[in-house]
This record gives structure tokens, sequence and C-alpha cells, in this order.
């Protein structure tokens, strides 16, 4: 078998097409998978939960278990009673495809009952995709999420604008790598072949943050490119204003993949508990330019605050307990959502006068 596949790979190497090639060495993958994903085996890529989501969770899937892991799976949807009239066995194999790329069973069944259109697209179609995506560069752990989030690719429609997005990134001079993983983090980029909605998010970070921080933030916060630039100057300003902290310790910080209300949740149960205190003005104007003899804040990180979990969070504070938190968070919810109807009234209120 080992002398048999050499024979062929040593035959392709003379095909001057690089496409058929990849063609052919998918099929070559397929066929012999044992040996093909050796890889990915050991591949286990987890990112936070966002707003607008780059959700992987690659594990090692023995190859031998794909068909009863496809049967788990398919029963598991079937469940949910959200699938569309489609073919069972097609389902089958998109599955099977979805296995093969190393993605736990769980994520597969969340992301397809969230998504069942792309149940409705033929195995074929799907395997022309992924090797598309793969040309391009894209690594299996993020062509599912990729698809899910972009379904225009599965139909041929999102290509030029891929292309577009990759180009306005690499004029920013971000790596290669890191454009793949914006746009897999953030397919969102992909609804329009017009960046320059882009370049105004980009140009708004660039009135606060260095090009440097701005492609930091960029590359930890993909969604910072299509979040509305008030909801993102919202979270600036409360960080800035309330909290007293400034673009260098921002940056340390996945902050912006947060809403407004977590922030804001979160930060007043920490100073309510004694924990945060606004620091002193000589103190924010010290770090903001770099003196190194300031005394360091005791104040928790931003991102201690914003990116904890619920458990780690109050773990931080001495005799609270996460149902606590819960009751806060409620409690502040309720607060922030009569503040929005408060401020939408009196906005009906300014125009009613206004037209009189």
């Amino acid at each position: 078998m080992f002398k048999f596949l050499v024979v062929k790979v040593s035959v392709l190497s003379r095909v001057p097409c690089s496409r058929s090639l990849r063609y052919f060495s998918t099929a070559v993958n397929q066929k012999y998978t044992l040996i093909s994903t050796v890889t990915f085996a050991a591949t286990r890529i987890g990112m936070p939960v966002t707003t607008t989501g780059f959700r992987t969770y690659a594990s090692k899937v023995p190859k031998l278990d794909i068909e009863v892991q496809a049967d788990d799976v398919w029963t598991e949807l079937c469940n949910t009673n959200r699938l569309p009239d489609t073919d069972v066995q097609n389902c089958r194999e998109i599955i099977k495809l979805l296995l093969s790329f190393h993605y736990h069973k769980n994520h597969i069944i969340r992301e397809l009952a969230e998504n069942t259109v792309l149940l409705k697209f033929p195995i074929s179609r799907w395997r022309v995709t992924v090797s598309d995506l793969q040309e391009y560069g894209f690594k299996e752990p993020q062509i599912f999420p990729l698809l899910a989030g972009c379904h225009t690719l599965l139909y041929g429609t999102a290509w030029e604008n891929l292309h577009e997005v990759l180009m306005f990134l690499q004029s920013l001079q971000i790596p290669q790598h890191k454009r793949l993983q914006i746009v897999a983090r953030n397919p969102l980029l992909l609804l329009s072949d017009d960046t320059r909605p882009l370049m105004q998010n980009y140009g708004n970070l660039l009135k606060v943050f260095t090009k440097n921080e701005a492609l930091v933030l960029i590359g930890k916060s993909p969604n910072l490119l299509t979040d509305p630039v008030e909801d993102t100057n919202k979270k600036i300003n409360y960080i800035y204003n309330k909290m007293g902290i400034r673009a260098q310790e921002i940056t340390r910080s996945q902050v912006f993949e947060h809403s407004l209300a977590h922030l804001i949740t979160r930060h007043k149960f920490a100073e309510r508990a004694g924990i945060y205190k606004m620091p002193e003005k000589h103190d924010i104007e010290a770090k903001e330019k770099n003196i190194q003899t300031v005394v360091e804040s005791s104040n928790p990180s931003l991102s201690d605050v914003v990116d904890t979990s619920d458990v780690a969070f109050v773990h931080s504070f001495f005799g609270m307990t996460v149902a606590e938190y819960k009751a806060f968070a409620a409690m502040m919810m309720e607060e922030l959502n009569k503040e929005t109807t408060d401020d939408s009234d009196t906005d009906l209120s300014d125009s009613d006068s206004d037209s009189e």
C-alpha cells in the first residue's frame, strides 16, 4: 500500500495544473483517511463564545467510529424537530465529512440544528466548496464555522466578497494566516463586496488607538470590523470614563467580544464589592505616558473583569457566590433596560417638541 501511494504522488508531481493536483490529492486523502488525518489528530482548538462566534471545537475522532457517530448525530438532529425535508443519505454524508474534520459531535449537532439550511446542499457541493477554501489556505478547523456563518459560499456567490475582504486585510499589512483567522471568526465580513464600511470601522479605532494597537484588537475581536461604530464607541467611552483604563490595557483583553451590558455588569459588581476603584487622574495620565515609576493599581485587569467565566469571576471576591452574581446581573439588566427605555422616550419627546 505504501509503495502504491508513493507512485501515485510522484505521478501527480508532474501534473502542471495545481488546481487539478489539489482536487486529486483531496480524493486520495478521502480514500486513505487513516494516513491523512494524522496532522489534525492531536489538534484541539477552543475559542470563547462571542457575539459573532468563531466556535471551533476540534478533537480526535477515531476513524472507525465515524459511522457510529454519524448515526448518533443524525438521531440527535432528528430529535430537535428542526430538520428540513431533505435527503437522509446526503445529510449523513455531510455529517461524516464534518466528523472527518475532527469536530466534536456535540458541536456538529449544535451548528447544524441552528443552521439547518446547510443540510440542503448536496455533498458534492460541500466537497467542492471545502476544496476551494483549502486552496485559499483555510484549515479544516476553520471551515465549518466559516460555512455556518456564510451559507452563500455553498451557493457559490460569496467568492468575490471573500477575495475583496482578504485584499482589504492585506492592505492593513495583516499576515496571511491572521487574515484567514479573522475571516473564519467573523463570516459577517463576507456579506458584502463593499469594504468601505470595514475601512470606516478601522478608521474609527485609529481615533483612539495606534495602528499596531488597532490591528491587535482586530485580531482578537474581528467583530470590530462589522459592529456598529456607535456600539464600539460606547464601550470605549465606558472603559475610559468609568473605569479609567487606557489603550494599552484594552489591547490585552477581549472586551469588544462582549456586550456593553456584560461590561457594565461586571464592572459594577466589582466596584460595589469594593474590589475595583476608579484610579486617580494622575495615575491614569502617568500610565498613558508609560511612566515606569507609577505604582501598579490594585484593581483587577480589564481581562480579569470581562473575559472570565462567572465561576472564576466571583471566586475573585471572598464571600460571593455565582447565585449572588446572577441575581445582581438580572437586577442590572432591568436597570439598563429602563435607562434605554427612558432615553428612547426622551428622544421621542424632543422630536415631538421640534415638530411643533
